[in-house]
């Protein structure tokens, strides 16, 4: 009878560890989408700063994720994306309006690619 007390608690364990990550992709997910999109918009206002400082909280939130999460998820899409969000406040300093919203559709991409993932887990 303890085998099976034990099985049905590995198994809660593990359910609970899936949902758990895929709740915390879908909030990082969110919290990214605003942040690209808050760049977006004001890169179109031609505000480099505020879509520098959009960027870069962006990176650091690939980056907490890609430390703290590292034992439930695959770090190599977080890493992806930092790099992304990096490069395109690179072209920012650089004012190429045009290929950071290259660099910002590739993260869009990346980030839906995430989220869809996260919610198949579900």
């Amino acid at each position: 009878m303890r085998r099976i007390y034990a099985c049905i608690a590995i198994v809660a364990v593990l359910l609970v560890a899936a949902f758990y990550s895929s709740w915390k992709v879908q909030h990082f997910a969110e919290e990214i989408f605003s942040d690209i999109d808050t760049a977006m918009e004001a890169i179109r206002d031609e505000d480099f700063t505020t879509a520098r400082k959009a960027l870069a909280h962006g990176a650091d939130l690939c980056d907490q994720m890609r430390m703290h999460m590292n034992h439930l998820l695959r770090t190599e899409d977080f890493t992806e994306l930092e790099a992304s969000l990096r490069a395109a406040d690179g072209h920012l300093e650089m004012n190429a309006a045009e290929e950071a919203f290259g660099e910002l559709r590739r993260a869009q991409v990346q980030v839906e690619t995430m989220e869809w993932l996260a919610q198949r887990i579900i």
